[in-house]
C-alpha cells in the first residue's frame, strides 16, 4: 500500500484524507512517505527546500489547491514543476477533460463540473505531463500536471470549501497520486449477467457504458438477438445459469433473478470464486444475508447490492440538504411509491417469488430512510390491504411504520390504489420540511405564483408507473417562512441508474477503490426491517423488533 503524507492547514481537508486512506493510499509521516501531498494557503518558506530534496529522492511532491498561489514567483518549487503560473480566473463552472497523459485519471470520472477559480499557466515546459485540461479563450490549458524529471506535480483546483469537500474531487486527487506513483489499473474484468429480460436490461446498459467492465456472458432466457442499445463486442448467450456462474472467463456475476432465487445464485457464484452483485433486495431473510456475507468473507470476495433509487438526483439532493442541517433533526419521514395501476401479473406481483409488495417495491424506500436517520430502529409495524386486484397475490396497498431510538418515525406506503398525487418523499425536521416530488411540485406549486393546475390534469404523474419516474423538484420550507425550490436534473448517466453504480464497481475492481455503501453492512438492515414487516403483517400489525 503506498503511504501518503498530507500537509494542509485548510478546513475541511479531513474528508480528502479519509478518502485517500479508504482508497489504499495510507497515511504516514513525512519521512517514510511514498508521496507528499500539499494543500496550503500560506508560503512554505524553509519547507520548500525540504520538499525539493524529497522529490530528488524519487518521492513525488504534489502541490494542490491554493498552494501554487501561496508560492512566490521565484519559488524553486515553481521552477521545478515546469509550470509558470499566471493570473487566476474568477470562479465559474469548469469542464475538465483528459490531457494527453490523463486518460486514466479521467476514467469513469462522470460529469464533475466544479465551480471554482483556477490559475492560467503562462508557460509549460515540454517535459511536463498535461493530465487534466480546461478549455479557455480558444485554448487548452493544464490544470493538473506531473513532471517525472523533477518529481513535482501541480493541481490548481481545490481552493474553495465546496470543491475541497466534493467526493469527485477526492477521486481525481487519488488517481493523480496513483499516476505519479506509477500505480496502474488492473485489466478489465469479465462480467456475467444472470436474470430475466426485464431485469437485465438496465444492467446491460450500465455495463456497456462502463470502462473496466466487459459484459462477457448473458443468461436471461431471452432471444438470441442483441438488445437495441448494444454496441461493440456482444456477450455470449448462455442457456444454463450454472454454466454462467462457473464460467472461468468471468470475474463478476450479476444476479438479477427473481428475488426468491437470490440466495441460491449469489451463493453458487461466490462458491465458484466470483465477485457478486445482487439487485436489491439482497434476499428475503436476515439468516440468508448472513450466510452470503460469510461466504464472501471466507473467500475474500466482493458482495455488493445494487440499490435502486440510492443515486437518484432528487434523493441525492435531499440527502445532501439533510446532511448540511437544512431542516435540523429529521423527525418524521413519509415515502410513497405507486399510483392507480392494474398489476401486470409478472413474478414481481407474486408474493411467493417477490417476497410481497413491500419487498419488491418498498425496499428502495427503506434503504433511503435508513440512510437519512442515523439511529437504530426500535420497532416495525406493517399492514396490508387486498380489495381490488385479485388476479395477483401481492397486496394492493401496504403500509410500513418504523420507529427509531431517538423518537423519529418513518412511514413507507406502497400502493396500486392511490389516485391522488403524493410526494415521493417528505422529511419533516426540527427546523423545516423537505418535499421531493415530480409532477406534484410542478403542477400544484406553480413557480410564477399563478394559479395551480386543477381538474382532471391536476397532479398527474409524468409516467404510468411513478416508481420509475425521477423527481424534478425539491422544495425546502423552513419555520421562518422561507421557501426555496431546487430544480433537479433528469436522471441519466451523469447521476443515477446502473451507470453510476457500475462506475464505482469498476473503480473497486480495477483500481482498488473502496465500494462504500453497497455492501452487506448497508443491505442487511434493509432486509431486517422488511423481514420484521412480514412478521408484523402476520400478527395484525404488532410492533416487531428487527433482528
Amino acid at each position: 500500500m503506498p503511504r501518503i503524507h498530507l500537509v494542509s492547514n485548510l478546513p475541511g481537508v479531513n474528508a480528502l484524507g479519509d478518502h485517500l486512506r479508504a482508497a489504499g493510499l495510507g497515511p504516514t509521516s513525512a519521512r517514510s512517505a511514498d508521496a507528499l501531498l500539499v494543500l496550503i494557503d500560506r508560503p512554505l518558506d524553509h519547507v520548500e527546500q525540504e520538499l525539493l530534496d524529497r522529490a530528488r529522492q524519487s518521492v513525488p511532491v504534489l502541490l494542490a489547491g491554493p498552494t501554487v498561489r501561496a508560492l512566490p514567483a521565484d519559488s524553486p518549487l515553481v521552477e521545478a514543476s515546469g509550470l509558470i503560473p499566471g493570473r487566476a480566473t474568477p470562479p465559474y463552472e469548469l469542464r475538465l477533460q483528459a490531457g494527453p497523459q490523463g486518460s486514466a485519471i479521467m476514467a469513469r470520472a462522470g460529469d464533475f463540473r466544479p465551480r471554482e477559480s483556477w490559475v492560467i499557466p503562462e508557460k509549460v515546459a515540454d517535459d511536463v505531463e498535461r493530465l487534466l485540461l480546461i478549455r479557455h479563450e480558444m485554448g487548452e490549458f493544464p490544470v493538473c500536471t506531473w513532471r517525472p524529471a523533477t518529481g513535482l506535480g501541480m493541481f490548481t483546483l481545490g481552493t474553495g470549501a465546496a470543491v475541497l469537500g466534493d467526493p469527485a474531487y477526492h477521486r481525481l486527487v487519488g488517481r493523480w497520486l496513483r499516476h505519479c506513483l506509477g500505480v496502474l489499473d488492473a485489466p478489465p474484468v469479465g462480467v456475467g449477467l444472470l436474470g430475466t429480460p426485464d431485469t437485465t436490461a438496465a444492467h446491460h446498459a450500465g455495463l456497456d457504458a462502463t470502462e473496466g467492465l466487459e459484459l462477457t456472458a448473458l443468461c436471461d432466457g431471452g432471444p438470441g438477438r442483441a438488445p437495441a442499445h448494444a454496441a461493440g463486442r456482444l456477450p455470449r448467450r448462455v442457456e444454463d445459469p450454472d454454466d454462467l456462474v462457473n464460467d472461468p472467463e468471468l470475474g463478476v456475476v450479476v444476479v438479477a433473478t427473481p428475488t426468491h432465487t437470490h440466495l441460491e445464485w449469489a451463493g453458487r457464484a461466490l462458491e465458484a470464486g466470483k465477485h457478486v452483485v445482487v439487485q436489491a433486495p439482497l434476499c428475503l431473510a436476515t439468516p440468508d444475508a448472513d450466510q452470503l456475507a460469510e461466504l464472501a468473507a471466507e473467500r475474500s470476495l466482493l458482495l455488493a447490492v445494487y440499490p435502486e433509487g440510492r443515486t437518484d438526483p432528487g434523493y441525492h439532493a435531499l440527502r445532501a440538504a439533510v446532511g448540511r442541517g437544512a431542516i435540523g433533526e429529521p423527525l418524521r419521514l413519509e415515502v410513497h411509491r405507486g399510483g392507480l395501476r392494474r398489476p401486470a401479473g409478472t413474478w414481481r406481483d407474486d408474493e411467493r417469488i417477490s417476497g410481497g409488495q413491500l419487498h419488491d417495491r418498498g425496499a428502495a424506500g427503506v434503504d433511503q430512510v435508513l440512510a437519512l436517520v442515523d439511529e437504530p430502529v426500535e420497532w416495525v409495524s406493517a399492514a396490508e390491504l387486498k380489495r381490488v386486484w385479485y388476479h395477483v397475490s401481492n397486496a394492493d396497498h401496504s403500509r410500513l411504520l418504523l420507529r427509531f431510538a431517538n423518537g423519529a418515525e418513518a412511514q413507507i406506503t406502497v400502493s396500486d390504489l392511490t389516485v391522488a398525487a403524493r410526494p415521493s418523499l417528505e422529511v419533516l425536521g426540527s427546523t423545516g420540511t423537505l418535499i421531493l416530488d415530480d409532477a406534484f411540485a410542478a403542477n400544484l406549486e406553480p413557480f410564477d405564483g399563478g394559479p395551480a393546475a386543477t381538474g382532471r390534469h391536476a397532479g398527474r404523474r409524468g409516467a404510468p408507473d411513478d416508481d420509475a419516474a425521477g423527481a424534478v423538484s425539491l422544495l425546502l420550507t423552513t419555520y421562518d417562512g422561507v421557501r426555496t425550490r431546487y430544480p433537479l436534473p433528469a436522471p441519466g448517466p451523469a447521476w443515477g441508474g446502473t451507470e453510476a453504480f457500475y462506475r464505482d464497481l469498476a473503480d473497486s475492481l480495477v483500481s482498488g477503490w473502496p465500494l462504500a455503501g453497497y455492501g452487506v453492512e448497508a443491505a442487511r438492515p434493509v432486509i431486517a426491517v422488511l423481514e420484521a414487516a412480514v412478521h408484523s403483517v402476520a400478527t395484525g400489525g404488532a410492533q416487531v423488533v428487527p433482528l
